[in-house]
């Protein structure tokens, strides 16, 4: 008799799919797997051999977020070709399953804070405003793909600053655009009642999103 034992694996196999090398961005198979209550991409790339990625630091949430799919909603219009194949393909190509549930429009790079944990690396000394016609292109682009727009962020950068913001916001307001938001750090709307003012004219659909970051000045 062999005195050899069979030993479990240290993870629970959930499923697999395709990802991505993180050396090459080759796609390359992965399985799903589950350690205790995280779950990672084992991911095999013939070049750069084995990687592991943390995906969920939450396996119950994970596998429960598994049991509300539902068939996607298709845009109502593709904004790029089909060349690649997902992941490369980037935009609304005609291969694309779900719409934009949430668009966003970057208006500016300007901001009047210099918060580390910016993900746009915006700061007053950023002064880039982005000019109205593109701004409208955009929105424009959106309105195609979708007919009515479910919700449309005005962001930045610190939005408030540009120029033109509330031409802005009339341009949104004079699409198809079913609910409105405004991205703000909030400076300018706690200093100007009178710019809060002209902001209430854009109700009802429109709200203000508000940031907040930290009750520190040291990480503003």
């Amino acid at each position: 008799m062999s005195d050899a034992v069979r030993r479990p694996a240290p993870y629970v196999f959930y499923g697999q799919t395709t990802s991505l090398c993180d050396v090459c961005l080759a796609l390359v198979p992965a399985k799903i797997v589950i350690e205790g209550q995280n779950v990672f991409y084992l991911k095999r790339c013939r070049t750069h051999g084995m990687q592991k990625a943390l995906i969920s630091t939450d396996a119950a949430y994970y596998r429960l977020c598994h049991d509300y799919l539902k068939p996607g909603d298709r845009p109502l219009a593709p904004q790029t070709r089909t060349e690649f194949g997902c992941p490369f393909d980037c935009g609304l190509c005609p291969d694309h399953e779900q719409h934009s549930c949430l668009a966003l429009i970057d208006v500016n790079e300007a901001c009047n804070l210099t918060c580390p944990v910016c993900f746009a690396d915006s700061s007053p000394a950023r002064s880039f405003h982005r000019p109205l016609p593109e701004i409208e292109a955009m929105m424009d682009a959106l309105v195609r793909s979708e007919g009515e727009p479910d919700l449309l962020q005005i962001s930045g950068g610190e939005p408030t600053l540009h120029p033109q913001i509330l031409d802005i916001l009339r341009l949104a307001k004079a699409r198809p655009i079913r609910h409105l938001m405004l991205n703000t750090n909030g400076i300018r709307i706690a200093r100007e009642p009178e710019f809060v003012a002209e902001l209430a004219q854009f109700k009802p659909g429109f709200e203000i999103y508000l940031q907040f970051d930290s009750l520190k000045p040291a990480a503003l």
